[in-house]
């Protein structure tokens, strides 16, 4: 009973996690339940997490979408592209008046079937997310291109940072990649850096006072 009352508890993590609710938003709501601290519940989320089976997709598709904005004089169209990923070809190229999400639903209905799993790749534009969904509805897993996350983590840091800011940088785009190399690199150059500046503190403290 004890075993299935935590399995339950997991669950309702899983569950609030999933609505972003902060891991001590989690400990302060369990506290009407049964109190919980935020790193128990972190922990207890992390290993409920690495026991979750997935079951494997044996009939999906994965295909990149985006758009060009080719132009000649006053003349604007929108190039609309979908790529398959595995041979990295054009599934489809289309030249339109407008990108509206009427247009790129005609586009998808012509070359893709809403019926079949489909992982869909785009980049940060707002309006994706709404139509692909209306789209392909349950059979859609939506994932941002990972260059774009990346150029999106770069521009929060100005151009020339300190190596405090650059190690931030590269913790947060470690999430996408592994940037252990760069990592291990940025902590030596902290640490001589901090050693250098400790040396300075002791030889300035070592000046004669007049």
């Amino acid at each position: 009973m004890k075993g299935d009352f935590f399995d339950v508890l997991a669950r309702i993590y899983q569950l609030m996690r999933l609505h972003h609710v902060s891991y001590q938003g989690i400990s302060d709501i369990l506290g009407l339940i049964h109190p919980q601290g935020k790193d128990t519940i972190f922990n207890a989320f992390t290993a409920s997490v690495e026991r979750t089976v997935i079951p494997s997709i044996e009939d999906f598709q994965i295909v990149l979408y985006d758009e060009q904005h080719p132009k000649k004089g006053r003349t604007q169209k929108f190039r609309l592209t979908l790529l398959d990923s595995v041979t990295g070809q054009p599934i489809a190229e289309e030249l339109h008046d407008s990108k509206n999400p009427a247009t790129i639903t005609a586009f998808l209905t012509k070359y893709l079937d809403p019926s079949k799993r489909t992982y869909v790749v785009t980049d940060l534009d707002s309006s994706y997310p709404r139509v692909f969904k209306e789209f392909f509805g349950e059979n859609l897993i939506h994932q941002y291109c990972l260059m774009h996350l990346n150029k999106l983590i770069v521009a929060e840091f100005p151009r020339n940072t300190t190596i405090e800011q650059e190690l931030m940088k590269y913790r947060m785009l470690n999430i996408f990649y592994n940037r252990d190399a760069e990592l291990k690199f940025l902590l030596d150059l902290l640490e001589e850096e901090q050693v250098m500046k400790q040396g300075a503190k002791k030889e300035y403290r070592a000046w004669p006072r007049r």
